[in-house]
């Protein structure tokens, strides 16, 4: 979900691996799409950790996500004139991820994770409302008929005849997207030097989360399981997503990447649906299916 520069010293190195030459861009590109099936583990994986308090879970997944990030993210030496841009984007990233991922846990307290995945990755359809009207970008008609789509998406699955109601569910869901959106608005405006700061926002997160649940929760002892699954919140959408997502944006087709990750969460409802945890109605595919297509026009306009 989020967009920073890269060095030239990538995974491969890190793990002592010797390349001769450059990887073609299909590489990358097809490394970038890795990202959809990560981020589409997000809803599952915060149905099955449910048991934990909300800021003792993201605690241990952003902890885990520094951990694998610090391996794994590439390093970029710290100029010294940028080091207070560098400490002002780490701190905007903490604030994306735990925004939009504590807002999403509690949303799902009000409806079923399905529901709240989608309307949270209505997040690239608000970048282009705040974008444009921030002057960062130019408004075009397919901007316009993919805010359009996208809230209807929004009007479908909250819709006429749901059984499932909750306009707090639904604002949290939509907060948890705008918390990500505003977060992507930011590094579009630092533009395309902005250095990498997804292992430094984690870490942070992880301090504010535990500040958090040691004033707000009380102390709950998980089951395997549940521990289980906040791990692999860590590992999975938090960390290894957006690394991959950065590479493919960064070194291969990133208008293919990006058109392609307007489908996490269709496939997030399949996953949902393997586990039993949600039914793919038809309401809620057509919903899903509007908010895709809303992110397909928009990244047709990039």
């Amino acid at each position: 979900m989020s967009a920073y520069s890269f060095s030239n010293r990538s995974i491969f190195e890190r793990l002592g691996l010797t390349i001769s030459r450059p990887l073609p861009s299909a590489i990358w590109t097809a490394l970038g799409t890795l990202a959809v099936p990560l981020w589409a583990t997000w809803p599952t994986l915060a149905h099955l950790g449910s048991e934990i308090p909300v800021f003792e879970m993201l605690t241990i997944a952003f902890l885990v996500g520094y951990f694998v990030l610090l391996f794994c993210e590439p390093v970029t030496e710290v100029v010294p004139e940028q080091s207070r841009g560098d400490v002002l984007a780490a701190a905007a990233c903490a604030l994306g991820l735990l925004g939009s991922n504590a807002l999403f846990v509690i949303a799902v307290e009000y409806i079923p994770p399905a529901q709240a995945n989608v309307l949270s990755y209505l997040w690239p359809v608000m970048v282009v409302g705040i974008g444009a009207a921030l002057g960062l970008f130019q408004f075009r008609l397919l901007h316009g008929v993919s805010l359009a789509l996208g809230f209807t998406g929004i009007i479908v699955i909250a819709g006429v005849g749901s059984t499932v109601l909750s306009p707090v569910g639904i604002a949290l869901g939509l907060l948890s997207g705008l918390s990500w959106a505003s977060f992507t608005v930011f590094r579009i405006w630092q533009g395309a030097k902005a250095r990498p700061v997804l292992a430094r926002g984690c870490l942070i997160s992880a301090g504010l989360s535990l500040a958090l649940h040691l004033s707000l929760e009380p102390l709950h002892i998980p089951t395997l399981p549940a521990l289980l699954a906040a791990v692999g919140v860590g590992i999975l959408p938090l960390a290894l997503a957006n690394l991959c997502w950065d590479l493919g944006v960064r070194r291969g087709d990133s208008r293919m990447v990006a058109t392609m990750a307007y489908g996490t969460p269709l496939v997030g409802l399949v996953i949902l649906a393997i586990f039993g945890l949600t039914v793919l109605t038809d309401q809620l595919l057509i919903g899903a299916a509007l908010v895709v297509l809303a992110g397909i026009l928009t990244s047709k306009t990039q």
